[in-house]
């Protein structure tokens, strides 16, 4: 174990050219972390870095690169650890947001399952001998309250998202032997940029109290809120948590088939 070696902590989140996985990279940046950052659409993965950079607020590393790729990834986190002295931290953001259900084909499943299940195995498979060096190391994988409900013609998301609550118990089991913790976190509604192109047509002003009914705080999560729950997942406070999934849902999974009763109590404090 590294106990006393004298170097930044290193992250690797994939998913970081925008939405949570964005919110997360700029997390971990801001508290001194050095960031690589993945993701394909390289592009706004330069530009998420050079704001970081001219903003002070920490070292984004931008790696463009296909999670599914497994020899990739492989080659790029190796590149990453030799440069920076190790990995301590994997969190995994990138999805495939694709949403099919009794019409779904072959070629979409497997779209969706090489991003939302074998794209997770093949970054911490590839993190492992570097993770497995660190000391207090952890892993986020990011699964939904899709993962926990019947949502309509969602087979793929639904599956794949629930199939990420399922590999995070098992990673945690086979991991732990080597002092790396393996947990998940089931965001609610989050206003993404896939959330917000859902809401072209009127924008937040006018989904979020729709939407918002869902949850019992009555409001769309942000990507932020979202990234302070996994950063905690990453730290020392939470060193004897493994194997679970933390919603960060505004009380959606608590939520009832009665919804949020009155309405009108909604209405009067919106």
């Amino acid at each position: 174990m590294e106990n006393a070696v004298q170097r930044p902590r290193v992250a690797v989140v994939t998913g970081a050219a925008s939405g949570i996985g964005r919110a997360t990279a700029e997390l971990f940046a801001a508290r001194g972390h050095v960031v690589a950052a993945l993701d394909l659409a390289e592009e706004r993965l330069h530009q998420v870095a050079a704001e970081a950079s001219s903003s002070g607020s920490g070292r984004i590393l931008p790696v463009a690169v296909d999670v599914a790729d497994r020899d990739r990834v492989g080659a790029a986190l190796d590149e990453v650890a030799a440069a920076h002295g190790g990995i301590d931290a994997v969190v995994n953001c990138a999805a495939s947001f694709l949403a099919r259900g009794l019409d779904v084909t072959p070629d979409e499943w497997d779209a969706v399952l090489r991003v939302n299940v074998r794209g997770i195995s093949n970054v911490v498979q590839a993190a492992h001998p570097h993770l497995a060096r660190s000391a207090g190391a952890a892993v986020v994988n990011t699964a939904s309250i899709s993962a926990h409900i019947a949502q309509p013609r969602r087979w793929t998301y639904n599956a794949t998202k629930g199939a990420i609550v399922s590999l995070t118990r098992c990673m945690a089991m086979d991991l732990a032997v080597d002092g790396i913790r393996v947990n998940s976190i089931s965001p609610g509604w989050i206003w993404t940029p896939e959330v917000a192109s859902a809401a072209a047509d009127g924008g937040r002003e006018r989904w979020e109290p729709v939407w918002g009914r869902y949850h019992l705080l009555r409001r769309l999560g942000e990507a932020s809120e979202v990234a302070a729950a996994i950063g905690f997942l990453c730290s020392p406070e939470a060193s004897f948590i493994t194997g679970v999934d933390l919603p960060v849902d505004g009380g959606y999974l608590a939520m009832g088939p009665e919804g949020l009763g009155d309405t009108s109590s909604f209405a009067g404090s919106a």
